[in-house]
């Protein structure tokens, strides 16, 4: 039934306009901008919020693009008087198009171009968010990590502008998701917080982090408090107009008493969010989402690199090109060195990279994915790499990482299997470097922050003793040295020149590293650096020190060995001192434009092969910086004569008795430094193929996933609503939600609810087929005196199925599908709220029934209907 409204005639004050409808234009207009400049400003703050995840500008470019977007699809949508379904389908559009040059920057100079960007943009949308938090920070415009935040941004601010402008009751609904928004940046930062600020005397915990919370706060009050004036000012002033009743101005006290209450709870919620923020930044560190966030890498399945050192020293290794370095360092002649791995534990057996009780969980080793560009200064030395006959995981580099940048053709997955740890200034590459692969990077060189003997002694130690040999701690005792840096730089000199130099066991061929050292006389040793291997190489020395009276370095040589054990060695006996040492892997570089000028096992013009492979220790100073010791035994002193008496290892050999069935030896334990056999490749078939069409599946499945899951949702909801009402306890309710069926599938199919008509009326406007029917049938059953049967329930709910397939068979496939996930019906409540106006009469009153304008566009959600009728 229509709601009667009367009509004050000609002459009565309430007929009389109290304001011009241009004025009101204007102030309708003039809270569009102040709401959205409300808006605008906290989507501004969120920006803020998630600056250090990103800290690049074209973060700030993408996020410009996406707040102006939002506002523009917000505006249309508001004009327009678009429903909330097309504007989701704007939004999702304009995500597509915009995404690729916003979010996914790279993907315009990249290889694959706009459609491999706009893949790229898809798949980020349901798997870059665990990306972000297993990457270091910044992480710059790296890859498609920027899709994320241009997804909240753009969808944020279209959504919170169109409940701003658009009006009703769930306006308030845009400050929690603008919060929402906010948090973004803090949720997904990173877990330290900011350092703290001392203001007028005041020292301010966590100034960024309370800074942003004070301004979220300050916005959304002054937001709410901003619409709740506005309400009232519209209330008063449809007051005014009905009546022509208008209140006066309340007193200067009236004022003065609401001024202290919004004071008060402004104060009162300042108060508790700085509280809170100062409890939170009592600590360095707060928990987000990367804190319970494990690094994903596994080093423990990997062989430490150390008990491979040998195998470059064999006769196929070690004239093979294994890279080559070209870059600032190599173009200065200046010496630096080439990181491989740096291994900080040692269990007894082997230097590893990871603590083996620990592994991937602790964060001092820990690798993980970092951006191209760590946010460092872009001013540094710059190095290329350029594989030839290197592979493996463990990746060449140089000094602590400022950028880096692959190439080649498998640049994509060589950046996707990039791995590194600040601490150790090193890298891994799972996807394992092969011929071909190059990169560039850009680092800084850390200089030693004193050299080894102006060390002071440690303060306490930590070390394990169970992992010190007696020979070490006897060898040590018997040098009468002091125990800080000057002593173990003098330690380190007495067992290089007291060592002596060997890669092999046997006698190597004659184009080998013998040969390049020149008048060399050849000694056998043992390959491993186990506790027993170190125990057998300061005995050695112990021995031949106690069995002479000479004090010359020279006349003491006993230790054999190479950069494996000299400089695990070198590492324990730092360790003994209660020093922090580490053992690194790598190569050192010589000058390139003089052939000569680097010492034995320089990588010569950049040029690294097998022979150019070395280790070092680097000693920790105490100041998180660390010196660097190089660990190679001399080759010109050969061994005393009396060492030259002792015979080789003798290994006894089992008589295998007649009958005995040969065994294949074991593969060499890969901990005790021998080679492992090669055995011959198992063949089968290729593949390589199938997992990339998995892959591509894969990817298509989730993209086709995503983008249809909106629908599906909408499709589900349809379905149990209809199941709802034909399922219903009460009979009656079943012919009601039959007839609400049959009104929601018109309205669907583009028809106009209209509301305020009955049944009869109603189905006589639609002119279907059966609709008369089933308006008899539904009155019949809800204000009728008895009540329907089940079975009648059943054939009313059959006939409405009829109705809505007359109706969907009466359209195009496009408009069947439309209707099918159309969200007109859901909004069907809200459209039978009416606006209420004054039609002024000259001579009597009218009663009429008032029907929205068109244009209107005040109500959230509301689609006026296409006709309306006067009672």
């Amino acid at each position: 039934m229509s709601t009667p409204v009367v009509v004050p005639p000609a002459g009565h004050p309430a007929a009389v306009p109290t304001t011009r409808p241009r004025r009101g234009r204007v102030v309708r207009h003039r809270a569009h901008v102040i709401n959205g400049v409300f808006i605008v400003a906290m989507m501004l703050v969120a920006v803020w919020a998630a600056w250090p995840i990103y800290q690049d500008t074209s973060y700030l470019i993408m996020a410009a693009g996406a707040i102006l977007t939002g506002a523009a699809l917000a505006w249309l949508g508001a004009r327009r008087g678009w429903s909330w379904f097309t504007v989701l389908l704007t939004v999702l559009g304009a995500y597509l198009v915009l995404g690729v040059p916003l979010a996914v920057p790279t993907a315009l100079t990249g290889i694959d171009g706009v459609l491999g960007g706009l893949l790229d943009l898809v798949t980020a949308t349901v798997f870059s968010w665990k990306e972000l938090v297993t990457i270091q920070l910044p992480v710059g415009s790296y890859q498609s990590l920027l899709a994320p935040a241009f997804l909240l941004f753009l969808g944020g601010t279209t959504v919170a502008l169109s409940l701003a402008w658009r009006g009703g009751r769930l306006v308030a609904l845009a400050v929690p998701l603008i919060l929402g928004v906010q948090l973004f940046g803090l949720v997904f930062g990173s877990s330290a917080v900011s350092v703290p600020l001392t203001v007028v005397g005041v020292n301010v915990l966590a100034p960024r982090e309370s800074l942003i919370g004070l301004a979220a706060l300050l916005l959304a009050f002054g937001f709410l408090a901003w619409r709740t004036h506005l309400a009232r000012s519209v209330a008063l002033d449809l007051a005014a107009r009905t009546t022509g009743v208008r209140r006066t101005p309340g007193g200067l006290g009236g004022r003065v008493r609401r001024a202290i209450l919004a004071g008060g709870v402004l104060v009162l919620a300042i108060g508790v969010t700085l509280g809170g923020l100062s409890v939170v930044a009592a600590t360095p560190t707060r928990e987000v989402l990367r804190s319970s966030i494990d690094p994903a890498v596994d080093l423990r399945e990997y062989v430490s690199p150390l008990s491979q050192y040998r195998s470059y020293f064999s006769a196929e290794q070690y004239d093979t090109e294994l890279f080559t370095v070209t870059g600032t360092a190599v173009d200065d002649g200046t010496d630096s060195r080439v990181r491989l791995a740096v291994l900080s534990y040692y269990d007894g057996e082997v230097f590893r990279v990871v603590n083996p009780a620990d592994g991937e969980t602790d964060q001092t080793t820990a690798f993980a994915r970092v951006p191209h560009s760590r946010g460092a200064s872009a001013e540094g030395d710059t190095t290329r790499f350029d594989i030839a006959g290197y592979s493996g995981v463990w990746m060449p580099g140089a000094g602590s990482l400022s950028s880096i940048r692959f190439a080649g053709d498998r640049a994509a997955d060589l950046s996707d299997g990039f791995f590194y740890n600040a601490g150790t200034a090193s890298g891994i590459q799972l996807k394992a470097l092969d011929s071909g692969d190059r990169y560039t990077i850009v680092s800084e060189q850390p200089a030693d922050a004193t050299d080894l003997a102006g060390l002071a002694r440690p303060a306490s130690s930590t070390i394990d003793e169970t992992l010190i040999p007696q020979s070490l701690v006897d060898w040590v005792d018997a040098q009468a040295i002091t125990r800080d840096g000057a002593g173990l730089a003098e330690l380190v000199t007495r067992l290089r020149a007291r060592g002596y130099l060997s890669h092999s066991l046997t006698l190597p061929a004659a184009a080998s590293w013998t040969a390049d050292l020149g008048d060399y006389q050849f000694s056998p040793s043992l390959s491993g650096h186990s506790v027993a291997r170190i125990d057998a190489l300061f005995t050695a020395l112990l021995e031949k020190q106690n069995s002479t009276t000479a004090t010359e370095n020279s006349q003491l040589v006993a230790g054999i060995g190479d950069d494996e054990q000299f400089a695990v060695a070198t590492a324990l006996l730092a360790r003994h001192l209660g020093f922090e040492s580490r053992v690194v892997l790598g190569f050192t570089l010589g000058a390139a434009d003089v052939a000569d000028s680097g010492t034995p096992g320089d990588c010569l013009a950049g040029l690294c092969s097998g022979q150019n492979l070395a280790a070092w220790v680097e000693v920790g100073s105490g100041d998180s910086t660390w010196v660097t010791v190089d660990a190679t035994p001399q080759f010109q002193n050969p061994l005393s004569p009396i060492d030259d008496t002792t015979r080789d290892p003798q290994y006894n050999t089992e008589v295998i008795a007649e009958g005995a069935t040969e065994q294949r030896a074991p593969e060499a334990n890969p901990t005790s430094g021998e080679d492992q056999q090669e055995q011959d490749p198992l063949t089968g078939p290729d593949l390589a193929w199938l997992f990339a069409a998995l892959k591509i599946g894969g990817i298509s499945l989730a993209t086709l996933l995503a983008i249809s899951t909106p629908f599906l949702v909408i499709l589900g909801a349809k379905l149990k609503r209809r199941r709802d009402r034909a399922r219903a306890t009460d009979v009656s309710a079943r012919f009601a939600g039959g007839w609400d069926e049959y009104i929601d599938a018109a309205v669907d199919r583009g028809l106009a609810d209209q509301g305020s008509m009955t049944r009869v009326e109603t189905a006589s406007h639609y002119q279907s087929v059966g609709g008369a029917r089933l308006a008899t049938l539904a009155d019949r059953a809800v204000f009728g005196e008895t009540s329907p049967l089940a079975s009648e329930s059943d054939a009313f709910w059959a006939l409405v199925t009829a109705e809505r397939a007359g109706l969907a068979a009466s359209g195009t496939r496009r408009q069947r599908l439309r209707a099918a996930i159309s969200l007109r019906s859901f909004s069907r409540l809200a459209d039978a709220r009416r606006l209420f106006t004054v039609r002024r009469r000259t001579s009597r009153y009218d009663v009429t029934t008032v029907r929205p304008n068109r244009r209107d566009t005040s109500r959230m959600g509301e689609r006026p209907p296409v006709s309306g009728r006067e009672a």
